[in-house]
Parts: structure tokens; sequence; C-alpha cells
């Protein structure tokens, strides 16, 4: 949306660096968004700073009666606050300075003598939400890439500019709740919906509608839906109010164990806030932000953040590898195996506008991998995050079939067959029949060597893994495992593929479990241990999700699968002989337990598919329910995968620290409140983990391995996160 488009003539301009204002005739101004230099919008100190002078000037002009704010890119509103200038804050009051001085300028605004409205096309987060909640309208396009969200709770901080309180004013409690504690975007349909905007408009005459709605005064149709209903103005009364805060409390609470405080920091401003004053409210936001601000917390998920935005721009390879390679976006694609990884792939790719040929060799596996794709499909169809239309085409890209038909174009191909090896050369022989010789072949395994499986192919250089991770629509993390021959376009392509599907990418090189599961083995394996030596299924369980964790390491094994899990233990044993793998997985396989996928595993489950509690013969009470068994627990079960981390960095199997992070993070759920593995690690200083490593080693008679690269490191005085040492 150009200001050239202005109606009207130009009679004023002020200058500014991120923001302008243009006074047109007609009793109309605009300011323009349009941060120097960068891709997207942030509300950064310059911003703040034109902002402030723009609203100082038309606080005097009373004769201008309306204003608009948009953005001059396309495709994006405000990306909300400059999160440097979070991560740079060391105390309280570098916090509540920069906070109040945002209340005060959207106050500013909130208080303008014209009638202000925001027009927003693309994401409009965090800060940018709360500027568009201090305008008296605001309009959305109907451009996918429009959401609008109050993330911060994800960075471990609260709206601190007023969206705690304007949020409650508008939206009803509950709604306002969700939205804040949860720190979820709404694309435009739900948006309108929660009355969060006022009107849905196209992208390409938004603009011109917005100047013709402000000049003809058909804006005040809006304040019609303003109006609370019945049930929103109940949700504020007592008791039901207490009620609400009771429920949310509890729910946060069974999320996230009490382990990210900035969610029950927020539910605890709109409790004490709500229904009072609106100057009130902000000094109790603010207070709140700051403390928040400068939390290990905070900190480590702002850590998160910036590593995943700098994982986004890396290639997969080094410059000079392929310095004048160019990745393709992909309209078409191939998919091998209707199974539920092939099935995921397949919605996925589709969801992403990507045409899929999905073959299997069985009528039943299609049905199912179409019927699982759809199911995918009518979940965001009822979430209204898609519109009918486009649930037609997700659902119309997808292209089944029992031969193979159209393959013989495809860029690449993604095969997703059984964990066997020979199984897996078969199925690249078959494709190097028909694909074109340029074509890449994708092999989804989680643990076979890419190496072997190449090794009898005509064209090895175009073989590379693609290890998706089950639910494949849930699980962000790709590892891309270069082989022995891989070339490195098709690594820098394979990459790009995995970030046009919305994943999150990590090379590795080709090695037994490549990297996230050959670090999460010695988790499984040591819980074993545990068991073995008189713990229960349910305490060992228990220590981990105290940790962090999202699940124990047993009810870890039902999800995946025991057959799963013990192949591909098999497989990682076979290459790192001190990860023995126990008996007893392999002996409840023969006995059919299988898992969630069964309903046979360690733990019950109902009908739905649900845990329903440890399985009877797996009951026993545990040995010492205390503090610091589970912190010794917890040693047994971590520090292996501390082991594991070291070795992996020093084969070179991932390229940095933060890779190994994000990995995990994104892969096993390690805790992101923690920052990482080795974040966490250096946070509590790699000479007591060493220490607690060494105990570990003595418990468990040498069986973890204290590697000379991690001793090394702590004589040295390296830490793996410099700054937390």
């Amino acid at each position: 949306m150009e200001a050239s488009a202005a109606w009207g003539k130009k009679t004023d301009l002020e200058a500014g660096v991120a923001m302008r204002l243009e006074i047109l005739e007609g009793e109309h101004a605009e300011i323009i968004i349009d941060s120097p230099g960068k891709k997207v919008n942030v509300l950064d100190r310059q911003a703040l700073t034109d902002l402030h002078n723009h609203l100082a000037i038309l606080k005097t002009k009373t004769e201008i009666k309306t204003l608009l704010i948009y953005s001059a890119k396309p495709d994006i509103f405000l990306a909300g606050a400059d999160i440097n200038e979070i991560q740079l804050m060391k105390t309280k009051e570098d916090a509540l300075k920069l906070v109040e001085q945002m209340q005060d300028i959207f106050n500013e605004l909130d208080n303008l003598p014209q009638v202000t409205m925001a027009l927003i096309d693309g994401p409009c987060m965090g800060g940018g939400t709360e500027l568009a909640l201090s305008c008296d309208y605001r309009v959305c396009s109907d451009n996918p890439r429009t959401k609008i969200g109050l993330p911060e709770v994800q960075l471990g901080v609260l709206p601190g500019a007023g969206g705690t309180q304007r949020a409650p004013r508008l939206l009803g409690i509950v709604d306002a709740i969700t939205m804040i504690t949860s720190g979820a975007a709404y694309v435009g349909p739900k948006a309108l919906k929660l009355k969060l905007v006022d009107d849905l408009m196209p992208t390409e005459t938004m603009l011109e509608i917005a100047r013709r709605k402000m000049r003809d005064g058909s804006y005040k149709k809006y304040l019609a839906r303003r109006e609370k209903t019945f049930f929103q103005r109940l949700q504020e009364m007592s008791p039901l109010k207490s009620f609400v805060f009771k429920q949310a409390r509890k729910q946060i609470m069974a999320k996230t164990k009490g382990q990210y405080p900035a969610v029950l920091k927020a539910l605890s401003v709109i409790e004490e806030t709500l229904g009072g004053p609106l100057k009130q409210g902000l000094a109790i936001e603010a207070l709140a932000f700051a403390e928040l601000a400068i939390s290990p917390v905070a900190k480590n998920l702002i850590g998160i953040f910036f590593g995943s935005e700098e994982l986004k721009k890396q290639t997969g390879i080094l410059p000079h590898e392929a310095p004048n390679f160019k990745p393709k976006k992909y309209q078409r694609v191939g998919v091998i195996g209707a199974g539920i990884m092939g099935g995921g792939i397949a919605a996925v790719a589709s969801s992403k506008s990507i045409e899929v040929h999905l073959k299997d060799i069985a009528d039943h596996s299609i049905a199912t991998a179409l019927k699982t794709a759809q199911s995918l499909f009518d979940r965001d169809l009822k979430k209204k995050k898609i519109d009918r239309a486009e649930f037609l085409k997700r659902r119309y890209r997808i292209i089944p079939s029992l031969k193979w038909v159209g393959f013989g174009h495809l860029p690449i191909v993604v095969e997703a067959v059984i964990e066997r090896m020979s199984i897996k050369k078969d199925v690249i022989a078959d494709l190097e029949k028909i694909l074109p010789v340029d074509a890449i072949i994708a092999t989804n395994t989680s643990s076979l060597s890419i190496s072997e499986m190449a090794s009898e192919a005509r064209h090895p250089e175009r073989i590379v893994g693609m290890h998706f991770f089950n639910p494949v629509p849930m699980m962000p993390l790709v590892e891309v495992v270069r082989a022995e021959k891989t070339s490195p376009e098709v690594v820098a392509q394979t990459v790009a593929f995995g970030k046009q599907l919305g994943k999150t990418v990590i090379v590795v090189k080709d090695s037994p479990g490549f990297l996230i599961n050959r670090i999460l083995m010695p988790f499984l394996i040591e819980s074993g241990h545990l068991k073995q030596e008189g713990y229960s299924v349910a305490q060992i369980d228990k220590a981990a999700t105290k940790f962090g964790m999202p699940m124990g390491p047993f009810r870890l094994m039902d999800e995946v699968g025991l057959d799963t899990g013990a192949k591909v233990a098999d497989v990682i044993a076979s290459g790192f002989p001190h990860m023995k793998v126990l008996p007893m997985i392999h002996e409840m396989v023969a006995k059919g337990y299988l898992g969630k996928k069964n309903g046979k595993g360690f733990y019950l489950y109902d009908p739905k598919g649900k845990p329903a509690g440890v399985r009877p013969e797996f009951q026993k009470a545990a040995m010492d329910d205390s503090e610091a068994t589970d912190r010794s627990i917890q040693d047994r079960l971590i520090l292996p995968m501390v082991t594991e981390a070291t070795m992996a960095l020093d084969e070179g199997i991932v390229s940095g620290v933060r890779e190994l992070d994000l990995g995990l993070i994104y892969g096993i759920g390690f805790p992101p409140f923690k920052g990482g593995l080795l974040r966490w690690v250096s946070s509590l200083g790699e000479r007591e983990i060493l220490d607690r490593m060494n105990v570990v080693h003595n418990a468990t008679k040498g069986r973890l391995i204290v590697p000379k690269a991690f001793v090394q490191r702590v004589q040295s005085g390296h830490s793996f996160y410099p700054s937390e040492a």
C-alpha cells in the first residue's frame, strides 16, 4: 500500500526515518511505517521517536479529523518491538524505562483528537498489535500472511505496552486470556470473529476502501460490533470471573508445570487489573514486564529466537562449496510410501501450495494417507485458519497413484517406505530409472546409513537424507543428512525445500542415529537400567517431566512405538557399542507390546488413545520419592545426553553448538526454558556438570562415559556458551 495512491493533494509532510506523517487535504492524515534497510518493520527506538513526534503534531492539528496507520512494505505491518532491546536489558530499571516509554506513546495515540484506524496487511505481532489496539478501529487484509498476535509469553515476557489492558476490554476476558497466555497469532477470519479487527478487506483495495470510509464516516458502523455479548458480560461478574481465572490457572499449570513464569504472570496481571483504571493497570503491567525481562527464562527463550532466525539464513553448506548456486522453490514433489510419515509429508507439502504425487503399492495405505491429510485440513478449516476454497485446493493438490504416473518430470521425491535397507535400495533403483538425472532422491529414515543406501546408485551425489520427525505436521524439525557423496548443491536445495515446508532444518553428517536420535538414545537406555534397579516407571517419567522434558522416557517409547524404537536402538548400538540396548524392549515387542499404536505399552490407553495410567504389571511403589532422588534420576537420564552431544560435536556431526541445541529443542522437545541442552550445561557451569558426570560414572560402574573433549573443555576454561560462564 503506497502513499502515492493517497486521495487529495498533499499539503504537508513531516519527515521520519522509520515512520513518516503525511497530512492530506480532506481533513485526513496518514502515518506510513517503513523501517529503513529492513525486510520487516520493527518498533525500535527510531520508530518510537518518529511516532512520538508525529503524534505530538497531530495533537495540535485539531482540523485533522481522521488518521490511518499502515505499512509501506508489502506483506508486513509490524513485527513488534525490537527484541535486541529486550535481550540487552540487564536491570529492572532498564526494562521499566523502555516499556513505560512505549506505554506513554500508545496512550498518546489512544487519546488523539482524530479518529484512528490501523490497516493491517501481513504479520502484526507484539508491540505492533498493541499499537493497533491503541487505535479506535482495526481492519485487516484477506492476505493469508496476515496474522495478529501477542506472542510475548513465547519469549518469556508479557505484553508490556498495554496488551494485557486493552485486549480484555476489547475481546472479553476468556478470549483475551487465551490470546495472551498462548501467544497464538490469528489469521484474518479468526481475528474478525473475535472482534480483534472490525473488518476484513481485499489486500489490493484495502487502503482505498479505508480512505473512503474515513471520508464518508461509514467507519461508524463498526461501533455496533463492539457490544459485548451477554456471555462476555457474565464472565466479568463474580463468581463466574473467579471461576474463569481458576480454570485458566489450572490449565496453564497442567501445560507448563509452572516452568514458564511469564504465562502465569500475564494471567495474574489480567486478573489483578480487570475493571480497574487503565493508568493503574498499565503501571502493574510495566512492572511485571520489567521483572520478567531480566529473568534467565526470558534470556533463554530470546536466545532460542535469535538462534532460530540465524538458522533460517543458513544454506546448509559452506560458501565456497557452491558459490553460485541458488535453490529453487518447488511447485511439484513426489512422495513414495503412504504410511504415517509419507501421508504427513504429503499433507504438509500440500498446505504449502505444492502439488504432491503420492505413490504406494496398496489402496488401503493411500486411503489412510488421504484420510489423515483431510483430517488435518478439516482442523484448519474449523479453526478458521483457512477458508473453504483453500481446503479444497489442499485436498486436490495430493494426487494419489499405485503407479509411477507423473513422476517422470519431478524435481525431488521423498522416499518414506518401511525402514529396511534392502527395500529402500530397491526404491532408489526404481526412481533412478524414472526421474530426470538432476532430480533429488531424499530418503526419510531415522537411523539407516544414507551412504550405504546410495552405494549402488548410479548417481549417489543426488541422494540425501531428509529425516522428518513424527507426527510430521506437528514436529518442526527436519534433519538433512549429508552422505559421503551427496553434492553440496543437493544439500543446499534440500535445506531450502525443508524451509519451504515451514520446517526448522539442521544439516548433519551421516552417522548411526544421525544427531537427534543418537543423543536421545542414552536417555531411553538409562531409563531401562533405572527400572531394573527398582525405580518405578511412574517415578522415572515424573522426574523427567519435572526436569522439563515433554514426557518421560517410557511414555516416549510408547509414543514412538516399541518396535520402531528397538530397530533404531539396534542401528545406533551397532555404531556405538557403549549404547548397548537392554533386552527388555525386544522382549516386550516379542510379546506384542508395541506401545500406543496397539494400546499395549508401558501405559494403558483409553479408546481415544489417551494414556490412562501405568500398566498394572509395571506399577510399583516409588523407591524414595524425594527431591534428591528426582535429581539423581534426572542426572542419570540427562548427563548421558551431554556425553553424546559433546562427542557428536567433536566428530563434526553437526556444525555448531546452537544448531545442536535447536535440533534437540525442535526434535525431541528439550525444555526451551532451559535454552537447550548445552546452554543448560553452561548456565550451571561445565565444572559442576563434570563433577556430576563423575558421580554418575561411578554410580553406573563406568557405563556413563566422561568424554575427553568435555574434560579438556573444562580444563581450558572454554564454555559452550561463553556468555553463560
